[in-house]
């Protein structure tokens, strides 16, 4: 029996993620990067949504490469183009914030990341952040998410509320609680952040 607590949430890697990403980030102990999963198309994963100047809902993100939803996030490559220019643009239109060393990757998964390190610095979290990638899990659906509990000796695993539709609880080893987000909005964080 483990005496400490050990509460693990994971989540994918999403583009300046909205404000409960980084709630749950600060609930666990260790947050876990879910990296080797498949990329969906018109999620999160590469854009995000903000209120702009005349509060009017905006998208904003990167343009990745065509073949991208037959890869894992990690392994997904952006394009050259426009879009790094009309992001950085509205980005400093919008908030007055020069982001130009996020968007200076040419790998979705290092785009994404330095945006969640830029958000995660600015509200002064420090749990320790693992890429599911690194465990080398092999499993799939909610097994995989048991494997990677188990790996991490976790004593808790914190799901979001959609888990309540889809985990199949038995087999866990560890308590299961569901993340209920106490936010003003679902935009991204950068909307949110105040510097």
């Amino acid at each position: 029996k483990l005496l400490v607590n050990m509460k693990i949430t994971i989540h994918q890697p999403e583009h300046f993620p909205y404000m409960g990403f980084f709630e749950k980030m600060k609930k666990s102990d260790i947050f876990v990067i879910l990296d080797d999963v498949q990329y969906k198309k018109n999620n999160f994963q590469n854009r995000n949504k903000f209120l702009n100047k005349n509060n009017v809902e905006e998208f904003f993100g990167v343009q990745v490469e065509k073949e991208a939803t037959k890869k894992h996030i990690k392994d997904v490559g952006v394009i050259d183009g426009k879009w790094r220019k009309k992001t950085l643009l509205k980005i400093k239109y919008n908030f007055g914030l020069d982001v130009t060393q996020i968007y200076n990757h040419n790998k979705l998964i290092d785009i994404n990341m330095a945006s969640i390190l830029w958000a995660r610095k600015k509200l002064n979290i420090k749990t320790p952040l693992v890429f599911s990638s690194d465990l080398k899990i092999k499993s799939t659906s909610t097994q995989r998410l048991v494997d990677i509990c188990e790996k991490l000796n976790a004593t808790e695993y914190i799901s979001g509320m959609g888990g309540k539709n889809y985990l199949n609880k038995d087999l866990f080893n560890c308590k299961i609680s569901y993340f209920f987000p106490d936010i003003s909005n679902y935009y991204s964080v950068i909307y949110n952040i105040k510097n």
